[in-house]
């Protein structure tokens, strides 16, 4: 076997084994909030409730059906402050590696703060997220945030918490995703493999084109 031959090989075991860690990383369950469907405009829940596999952890939290714009990704999303400031979270397994959570931040524009806090915990990380009152229930631009975090392998929690004080009016958020990061051999093995891909492409076609 050829080494460009062995560099396809390779890539396309890469592929194959990147496929299969991303479908079995994509471990978030009801990321959008659509297990409980009827919810509009919106329901309250409170500390010990549960709504899919999403446990309210601390406070109140709202779960928001029409009430304003969903999320890009569509479905329902989730104001951290509901009477007062909550926290929701969800536990899963992951294999031990590294791995991203993202997920789409806006904020309540009934009322202050004028800038809506939250912390997120997951795996090995933990971070603080801010997000400056912009628009309104019709556009409420979502922003697009990421969190990388490592796996020590088995079970994971993963918690939104509200860092407002006294508020009804609160970080929202929907669209909560997870999946693996390759690791770099896997990169560089896909590079290679799909360099070799167009090698073996246009060596074809130039040989074609001799023969015709």
């Amino acid at each position: 076997m050829t080494n460009t031959k062995i560099l396809v090989s390779a890539a396309v075991i890469a592929i194959a084994g990147f496929a299969a860690s991303a479908a079995n990383a994509a471990i978030i369950v009801d990321g959008d909030f659509t297990a409980t469907p009827e919810v509009d405009p919106f329901q309250t829940l409170s500390s010990g409730a549960s709504f899919g596999p999403w446990t309210v952890t601390s406070g109140s939290i709202d779960l928001i059906g029409n009430y304003w714009q969903a999320p890009p990704t569509g479905g329902h999303s989730v104001d951290l402050d509901g009477v007062a400031p909550g926290a929701i979270s969800q536990t899963f397994t992951a294999p031990a590696g590294t791995y991203e959570l993202s997920f789409y931040l806006s904020g309540n524009p009934d009322g202050s703060p004028s800038t809506k806090e939250m912390t997120v915990s997951v795996g090995s990380a933990t971070q603080l997220f801010s997000y400056p009152l912009t628009g309104d229930k019709t556009n409420m631009n979502y922003v697009l945030e990421h969190l990388t975090f490592t796996s020590a392998g088995g079970t994971n929690t993963l918690l939104f918490t509200s860092n407002d004080i006294d508020s009804p009016y609160g970080a929202v958020i929907g669209g909560i995703n997870i999946a693996a990061v390759p690791e770099p051999a896997t990169w560089l093995m896909l590079i290679l493999g799909f360099g070799g891909i167009g090698w073996m492409l246009r060596s074809n076609r130039q040989r074609a084109a001799v023969t015709a």
